[in-house]
Protein backbone atom coordinates (compact mmCIF):
# COMPACT_ATOMS: atom_id res chain seq x y z
CA UNK A 1 0.00 0.00 0.00
CA UNK A 2 2.85 2.40 0.84
CA UNK A 3 4.49 1.72 -2.53
CA UNK A 4 1.20 2.37 -4.32
CA UNK A 5 0.71 5.69 -2.54
CA UNK A 6 4.29 6.72 -3.31
CA UNK A 7 3.74 5.96 -6.98
CA UNK A 8 0.49 7.93 -7.01
CA UNK A 9 2.33 10.94 -5.62
CA UNK A 10 4.29 11.13 -8.89
CA UNK A 11 1.18 10.97 -11.08
CA UNK A 12 0.42 14.73 -11.23
CA UNK A 13 3.92 15.53 -12.52
CA UNK A 14 3.79 12.76 -15.11
CA UNK A 15 0.36 13.78 -16.36
CA UNK A 16 1.24 17.45 -16.44
CA UNK A 17 4.14 16.61 -18.73
CA UNK A 18 1.84 14.46 -20.84
CA UNK A 19 -0.71 17.27 -21.01
CA UNK A 20 1.93 19.67 -22.29
CA UNK A 21 3.26 17.20 -24.83
CA UNK A 22 -0.22 16.55 -26.21
CA UNK A 23 -1.66 20.02 -25.79
CA UNK A 24 -3.34 20.12 -29.17
CA UNK A 25 -4.99 16.72 -28.79
CA UNK A 26 -5.93 17.12 -25.13
CA UNK A 27 -7.85 20.34 -25.78
CA UNK A 28 -10.37 18.30 -27.76
CA UNK A 29 -13.35 16.96 -25.82
CA UNK A 30 -13.66 14.06 -28.24
CA UNK A 31 -12.19 13.29 -31.66
CA UNK A 32 -13.61 15.66 -34.32
CA UNK A 33 -15.18 17.91 -31.65
CA UNK A 34 -14.20 21.46 -30.80
CA UNK A 35 -11.96 22.40 -27.88
CA UNK A 36 -13.10 21.95 -24.28
CA UNK A 37 -13.22 24.81 -21.81
CA UNK A 38 -11.98 24.25 -18.26
CA UNK A 39 -13.13 24.04 -15.57
CA UNK A 40 -16.49 22.38 -16.21
CA UNK A 41 -18.92 20.22 -14.25
CA UNK A 42 -19.18 16.48 -14.80
CA UNK A 43 -21.80 13.95 -13.64
CA UNK A 44 -21.49 10.19 -13.73
CA UNK A 45 -23.10 6.85 -12.99
CA UNK A 46 -21.41 3.48 -12.54
CA UNK A 47 -22.52 -0.13 -12.36
CA UNK A 48 -20.59 -3.35 -11.83
CA UNK A 49 -19.65 -6.03 -9.31
CA UNK A 50 -17.75 -6.24 -6.03
CA UNK A 51 -16.15 -8.91 -3.85
CA UNK A 52 -14.58 -8.79 -0.40
CA UNK A 53 -10.91 -9.63 0.12
CA UNK A 54 -8.32 -9.10 2.84
CA UNK A 55 -4.82 -7.68 2.71
CA UNK A 56 -4.63 -6.89 -1.01
CA UNK A 57 -6.97 -6.09 -3.91
CA UNK A 58 -7.06 -9.70 -5.14
CA UNK A 59 -7.10 -11.69 -1.86
CA UNK A 60 -10.64 -12.88 -2.57
CA UNK A 61 -10.55 -16.16 -0.63
CA UNK A 62 -9.50 -14.62 2.69
CA UNK A 63 -11.16 -12.83 5.63
CA UNK A 64 -14.69 -11.65 4.99
CA UNK A 65 -14.24 -12.64 1.36
CA UNK A 66 -14.15 -16.32 2.37
CA UNK A 67 -17.78 -16.22 3.58
CA UNK A 68 -19.33 -13.72 1.13
CA UNK A 69 -20.05 -13.81 -2.59
CA UNK A 70 -19.59 -11.51 -5.55
CA UNK A 71 -22.44 -9.02 -5.67
CA UNK A 72 -23.63 -5.86 -7.42
CA UNK A 73 -21.92 -2.49 -7.09
CA UNK A 74 -23.28 0.87 -8.18
CA UNK A 75 -22.61 4.57 -7.77
CA UNK A 76 -23.31 8.19 -8.58
CA UNK A 77 -20.74 10.96 -8.89
CA UNK A 78 -20.53 14.70 -9.45
CA UNK A 79 -17.46 16.85 -9.74
CA UNK A 80 -15.35 19.38 -11.56
CA UNK A 81 -12.82 18.72 -14.30
CA UNK A 82 -10.34 21.47 -13.51
CA UNK A 83 -7.93 20.66 -16.34
CA UNK A 84 -7.66 18.02 -19.04
CA UNK A 85 -5.56 15.91 -16.66
CA UNK A 86 -7.09 16.66 -13.24
CA UNK A 87 -10.58 16.36 -11.73
CA UNK A 88 -12.22 16.26 -8.29
CA UNK A 89 -15.34 14.12 -7.80
CA UNK A 90 -17.77 13.42 -4.96
CA UNK A 91 -18.70 9.74 -5.29
CA UNK A 92 -21.57 7.80 -3.72
CA UNK A 93 -20.74 4.07 -3.63
CA UNK A 94 -23.11 1.18 -2.98
CA UNK A 95 -22.36 -2.56 -2.75
CA UNK A 96 -24.27 -5.68 -1.69
CA UNK A 97 -22.57 -9.02 -1.01
CA UNK A 98 -24.58 -12.06 0.11
CA UNK A 99 -23.11 -14.35 2.78
CA UNK A 100 -22.64 -18.09 2.98
CA UNK A 101 -25.23 -20.07 4.92
CA UNK A 102 -22.36 -21.24 7.14
CA UNK A 103 -22.35 -17.90 9.00
CA UNK A 104 -26.13 -17.72 9.52
CA UNK A 105 -28.85 -20.11 10.63
CA UNK A 106 -32.54 -19.97 9.84
CA UNK A 107 -32.28 -17.58 6.90
CA UNK A 108 -29.98 -15.67 4.59
CA UNK A 109 -27.76 -12.67 5.33
CA UNK A 110 -25.47 -10.31 3.46
CA UNK A 111 -23.41 -7.16 3.80
CA UNK A 112 -24.89 -3.92 2.43
CA UNK A 113 -22.38 -1.08 2.06
CA UNK A 114 -22.98 2.63 1.51
CA UNK A 115 -20.12 5.10 1.20
CA UNK A 116 -19.27 8.65 0.20
CA UNK A 117 -15.81 9.59 -1.05
CA UNK A 118 -13.96 12.63 -2.37
CA UNK A 119 -11.76 11.39 -5.20
CA UNK A 120 -8.87 13.05 -7.03
CA UNK A 121 -8.66 11.79 -10.62
CA UNK A 122 -5.47 12.09 -12.69
CA UNK A 123 -6.00 11.45 -16.40
CA UNK A 124 -3.61 11.06 -19.31
CA UNK A 125 -5.29 13.42 -21.84
CA UNK A 126 -4.75 11.31 -24.96
CA UNK A 127 -7.18 11.72 -27.87
CA UNK A 128 -9.07 8.41 -28.05
CA UNK A 129 -8.55 6.29 -24.89
CA UNK A 130 -7.68 8.12 -21.67
CA UNK A 131 -6.25 6.04 -18.78
CA UNK A 132 -6.50 7.48 -15.29
CA UNK A 133 -5.67 6.89 -11.63
CA UNK A 134 -7.71 8.05 -8.65
CA UNK A 135 -7.51 8.18 -4.86
CA UNK A 136 -9.25 9.98 -2.01
CA UNK A 137 -10.71 9.76 1.49
CA UNK A 138 -14.08 8.17 2.14
CA UNK A 139 -16.49 7.06 4.85
CA UNK A 140 -18.01 3.57 4.63
CA UNK A 141 -21.00 2.19 6.51
CA UNK A 142 -21.79 -1.52 6.19
CA UNK A 143 -24.90 -3.12 7.68
CA UNK A 144 -26.08 -6.72 7.84
CA UNK A 145 -29.02 -7.21 5.51
CA UNK A 146 -31.53 -10.04 5.20
CA UNK A 147 -33.03 -12.11 8.01
CA UNK A 148 -31.97 -15.18 9.99
CA UNK A 149 -32.26 -16.66 13.46
CA UNK A 150 -28.57 -16.09 14.20
CA UNK A 151 -25.55 -14.79 12.28
CA UNK A 152 -21.83 -14.34 12.88
CA UNK A 153 -21.79 -11.13 10.82
CA UNK A 154 -21.91 -7.64 12.32
CA UNK A 155 -22.16 -4.17 10.82
CA UNK A 156 -19.18 -1.84 10.73
CA UNK A 157 -18.47 1.81 9.93
CA UNK A 158 -15.01 3.20 9.26
CA UNK A 159 -12.82 5.56 7.29
CA UNK A 160 -11.61 4.15 3.98
CA UNK A 161 -9.60 5.11 0.91
CA UNK A 162 -10.82 4.17 -2.56
CA UNK A 163 -7.79 3.80 -4.85
CA UNK A 164 -7.89 2.52 -8.39
CA UNK A 165 -7.26 2.68 -12.09
CA UNK A 166 -9.52 3.13 -15.07
CA UNK A 167 -9.92 4.41 -18.58
CA UNK A 168 -12.48 6.43 -20.48
CA UNK A 169 -13.28 6.89 -24.16
CA UNK A 170 -14.45 10.43 -25.04
CA UNK A 171 -17.68 10.41 -27.07
CA UNK A 172 -19.66 13.15 -28.84
CA UNK A 173 -22.18 15.32 -27.00
CA UNK A 174 -20.08 15.58 -23.85
CA UNK A 175 -20.21 11.89 -22.97
CA UNK A 176 -17.47 9.43 -22.05
CA UNK A 177 -17.69 5.69 -21.43
CA UNK A 178 -15.13 3.58 -19.63
CA UNK A 179 -14.34 1.14 -16.84
CA UNK A 180 -12.45 1.18 -13.56
CA UNK A 181 -11.17 -1.10 -10.81
CA UNK A 182 -11.31 0.18 -7.22
CA UNK A 183 -9.68 -1.21 -4.09
CA UNK A 184 -11.61 0.10 -1.09
CA UNK A 185 -8.98 0.17 1.66
CA UNK A 186 -10.67 0.10 5.08
CA UNK A 187 -9.14 1.10 8.42
CA UNK A 188 -10.41 -0.60 11.60
CA UNK A 189 -13.22 -2.66 10.09
CA UNK A 190 -14.76 -5.63 11.94
CA UNK A 191 -17.53 -7.65 10.28
CA UNK A 192 -17.50 -10.47 12.84
CA UNK A 193 -16.26 -11.31 16.32
CA UNK A 194 -14.55 -14.27 14.64
CA UNK A 195 -11.12 -12.89 13.71
CA UNK A 196 -10.76 -15.33 10.81
CA UNK A 197 -13.64 -13.68 8.92
CA UNK A 198 -13.89 -10.28 10.63
CA UNK A 199 -11.44 -8.37 8.42
CA UNK A 200 -12.14 -7.51 4.82
CA UNK A 201 -12.24 -4.85 2.13
CA UNK A 202 -14.06 -4.92 -1.19
CA UNK A 203 -12.64 -4.62 -4.67
CA UNK A 204 -15.10 -3.40 -7.30
CA UNK A 205 -15.11 -3.49 -11.11
CA UNK A 206 -17.46 -0.95 -12.70
CA UNK A 207 -18.48 0.45 -16.06
CA UNK A 208 -18.62 4.27 -15.84
CA UNK A 209 -20.65 6.73 -17.92
CA UNK A 210 -19.84 10.43 -17.50
CA UNK A 211 -21.74 13.49 -18.70
CA UNK A 212 -19.81 16.71 -19.19
CA UNK A 213 -21.91 19.87 -18.58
Amino acid sequence: MKNALAALALVPLILLASSTAHAQESDSCAPKEGPCSYPHLVLGIDLGVSHFNEGNPFGFGTGTGSVTHTGPAWGLRAGVEIASWFAVEAHYIGMRNSADDSVSTGGHRGLFTNAIAAELRFTAPTPYVQPYLFIGPGYYSTSVSGSSTTTELTGSSEIGVPVGVGFQVPLPRGLSLGAEMTYHRFFGESFSANEDIGGGEPTSFNAVLRFRL
